[in-house]
This record gives structure tokens, C-alpha cells and sequence, in this order.
């Protein structure tokens, strides 16, 4: 009997596992997206620098280093870990750029027994290296690198982003992060959870445990009062529905002064430089399209508040602007701003919560950049300079006024309000809306 020859199945290696990591930071590997990227620092030398971020067990350095090149393609946070992957007592940093000798952004030691993990922000389309070594004295060897970019879940009730991001920070520290995220060219914030809608679908949704959320107790604020007082939402949106736990809000210590949520939906108030909570809850507002702002307004003479819907493009502009609520007669121009501020400036009687520079679509603004209107008998604005293909309202064309000058790119966000004039001689502002274009 012939006996065939064994044929070995040796497994191939394709993909992202065939990275190896360079020994020298100038010929860092390149690799592209996320997944779990082969290292082997086995026959590695050190050629990174000490940083003080790496001081772990009295040393900062990280022995048999090798390099990874890697570009982002969000703007949130990503995950680089060596947990599950290797035996080996890792140590793991990411710098900024693609150059050698760049910022350190984070290191990390002993995330889960002794291998690591960091969580960096980022800059879409922009460059990190990665160094994977070793503790001091550490015997090297080969495992794998997994990489995850954080991207939002979008709650199909709203159109919004939601992304939950585990980190040990101070409410500011995570206000800071939150708002220098960006997705798809929208930017985030700490969550504003306005309904238990919103509420029972983010908690049914993300694995919520303590995070920060973006309500915050304003002691400038007119209404401020212990314990429940001047709690403002960081957009400025209006603080209506509520969902505290039980005997919460309780100022303890009298520093409580910002909120957190339960994995139940319910929040506590806490001291803004605590680092109870574990996490914190971004969200995305404009992938559902305007966010609104400045609410609600001042009343006017007729016992309403102007305010300012806004939906797709009717004619030639890029957006089209409505406002209902005005008093009959009255004339009123759209106004715009790169920036915001949510508490406003008391004007005459209304509150101006756009900042300087300030645009008007005025008479003399331009061909097409004349907004004036005059509220009829139903409150609804009426165009009167033939710039809205409805006969109301506006249609912003794609040009700006000066201030601010030069035209809508994609991805800009602007921000608008209605100056109109009242009874009197007054004057008054609508509510905000900021648009992501």
C-alpha cells in the first residue's frame, strides 16, 4: 500500500495580521482602518524617548519598541489595545502626527493584567504613530494590536448621534472633549436628553453605566436657587422635562453643581471635579438636521414668542427660513453668526444669543440677500423682497452677507436668529437655529 505524502495546512496570513511593526520609529509600518494588526518586538531594539506620560512603576520608558503609522477617519476617539492579544507585559503610546519626536498623546502600562490599552481624541485624516513595547526588563515576543475608532449610534426617532465614551474625567474635561468631536462633519456635545423618549432609547441602546451628560446647574442664572435651580442644558435648549433620582437633585456639600446619569436613566448632581462617573455621553444633534437654540424667546406684544422653523430649500437658496409668532404688522431680517452664546444679551425686549460678528440679510446686503418680512394676522412672516420661492420666509442663498463674508462650504455650521421690531419702538429676537450645511 502507498502511503500519500502528509500535506501540512499551514495557515496564510492576509490582511491587516501580515504588520509586523518597525523597529525604527522612521520607518514606522503603515496601516490603514481598525481591526488587529500582527506585532513582534521580538528582535527589537529602544530607539523612542522617555516621556513623563509613561512614568508606570518607576520608569517612563518602553523597551523594544516597534512602530505603526496609522491615519484616522472619524473625528471622535479611537481604542489601541494589546488585551487578548499577547503574553507579553506591554507598554503602549500613541503620538501625535506622523513625524518622529511628535506629542505624546497617551501611554499606558497594565490595562488587564500586563498587557495595555489608551484611548486617544482625533482629527480626521490626520496621522498617529503607535509604539508597542515593553515594561523595562520585560521579555519580548509577538501578539497582536487591535485598533477601534468610536463612531455614534444614530437614534432613528431624532436622526442624532449617540456615542458613549468610557474615560475617568472631570465634567469640564469631558464638556472640552465632547464639543472637539467631530462625524461626518457634525460636531458633538455633551448629551442634552430632553424627553424620556430620547432617555429610555439611550439606555436601551448603549451600555450605559455613570456617565457625564451636559446639564449643569448655571449660578448666574436669574432662576439659580439650592438644589434645584438654573439647571441649564449646555446647548441652551429648554430645561423642561426632568428625570432625576429620588431626593435629587441635593447640592451635597454644597458643590454639586453638574449631573450625571444611572444606567436606570435617572441623574445625580456632583461636583464638577469628581471622577465618579466613568464615562461620558456625547451626542450629535444635527445628523437630524437644524438644532434650535435660545429657547424659548421673549415674548412680544401679541403673548407669543417668535419662532424659527426651517426646512429644505424651496428655490434657489440653500436653506429656507420660516418664523410664525410675530406680532401683526411688524417687520423683521434674518441675522447670522459663526458662534453662539446660549445664555444671550438682554436687547430691548428680546435676547440676542448670536456672537459677534453679527451678518443681516438687509436691503443692503446683496442680490438675494435681502430677508425682510412683515408678520400677517396669523403671526407667520411674509417675505416683501421676492428672495423666497413660497412667498414667506427666506431662501438663504449660498453666498454670505459681510459680516461674515465669503460662502457656505460643506460642513460649516451657522447659526441664526430673526431681529424684528415690535410695538413701540421695541425690538425683539426669535429663537435660535443652528444648521450644519
Amino acid at each position: 500500500m502507498r502511503l500519500r505524502p502528509l500535506m501540512l495546512l499551514v495557515p496564510v496570513l492576509s490582511g491587516p495580521l501580515l504588520a509586523q511593526g518597525a523597529d525604527s520609529c522612521a520607518a514606522a509600518t503603515p496601516i490603514a482602518g481598525t481591526g488587529v494588526f500582527a506585532f513582534d518586538n521580538s528582535g527589537a531594539t529602544t530607539d523612542g524617548v522617555l516621556d513623563p506620560l509613561c512614568a508606570f512603576a518607576g520608569s517612563n520608558q518602553i523597551e523594544h519598541d516597534v512602530w505603526f503609522r496609522w491615519t484616522a477617519t472619524v473625528g471622535t476617539r479611537a481604542s489601541f489595545s494589546t488585551c487578548g492579544g499577547t503574553s507579553v507585559d506591554t507598554r503602549l503610546a500613541v503620538y501625535e502626527g506622523g513625524s518622529c519626536g511628535g506629542t505624546m498623546l497617551a501611554c499606558n502600562d497594565d490595562t488587564c493584567g500586563l498587557q495595555s490599552t489608551v484611548q486617544v481624541p482625533l482629527v480626521a485624516g490626520q496621522e498617529y504613530l503607535v509604539r508597542v513595547g515593553t515594561y523595562p526588563g520585560a521579555t519580548p515576543g509577538t501578539g497582536t494590536l487591535s485598533i477601534e475608532e468610536l463612531t455614534p449610534v444614530v437614534n432613528p426617532a431624532n436622526g442624532h448621534g449617540y456615542l458613549l465614551v468610557p474615560a475617568d474625567l472631570t465634567w469640564d474635561e469631558a464638556r472640552a472633549a465632547a464639543e472637539g468631536m467631530s462625524w461626518s462633519g457634525f460636531g458633538g456635545h455633551l448629551a442634552t436628553l430632553t424627553d424620556w423618549n430620547e432617555v429610555s432609547w439611550v439606555i436601551g441602546t448603549l451600555p450605559i453605566s455613570r456617565p457625564w451628560i451636559g446639564l449643569y446647574q448655571d449660578l448666574a442664572s436669574p432662576a439659580y436657587a439650592e438644589p434645584d435651580g438654573g439647571w441649564s442644558w449646555v446647548t441652551g435648549e429648554p430645561y423642561a422635562f426632568t428625570s432625576w433620582y429620588p431626593a435629587e437633585p441635593n447640592d451635597y456639600a454644597g458643590q454639586e453643581h453638574v449631573a450625571e446619569m444611572y444606567s436606570t436613566g435617572e441623574w445625580n448632581d456632583n461636583a464638577a471635579t469628581a471622577t465618579a462617573a466613568d464615562s461620558f455621553l456625547v451626542e450629535f444633534d444635527t445628523l437630524g438636521g437644524p438644532v434650535t437654540f435660545c429657547t424659548p424667546a421673549n415674548p412680544n406684544s401679541s403673548g407669543s414668542s417668535v419662532t424659527l422653523a426651517s426646512s429644505a430649500p424651496t428655490g434657489p437658496g440653500v436653506y429656507h427660513f420660516e418664523a410664525e409668532g410675530g406680532p401683526l404688522d411688524q417687520f423683521a431680517i434674518l441675522l447670522i453668526a459663526a458662534g453662539i452664546q446660549p445664555q444671550g444679551t438682554v436687547i430691548s425686549q428680546g435676547r440676542l444669543c448670536l456672537s459677534a460678528p453679527i451678518g443681516r440679510y438687509g436691503s443692503t446686503a446683496g442680490p438675494g440677500l435681502n430677508s425682510i418680512g412683515r408678520f400677517d394676522a396669523a403671526g407667520i412672516l411674509q417675505n416683501l423682497a421676492g428672495t423666497s420661492a413660497t412667498g414667506t420666509g427666506f431662501d438663504m442663498p449660498a453666498v454670505l452677507p459681510t459680516p461674515p463674508g465669503g460662502v457656505v462650504v460643506p460642513g460649516a455650521t451657522w447659526h441664526f436668529q430673526l431681529w424684528y421690531r415690535d410695538l413701540g419702538g421695541a425690538s425683539n429676537f426669535s429663537d435660535g437655529v443652528s444648521v450644519v450645511f
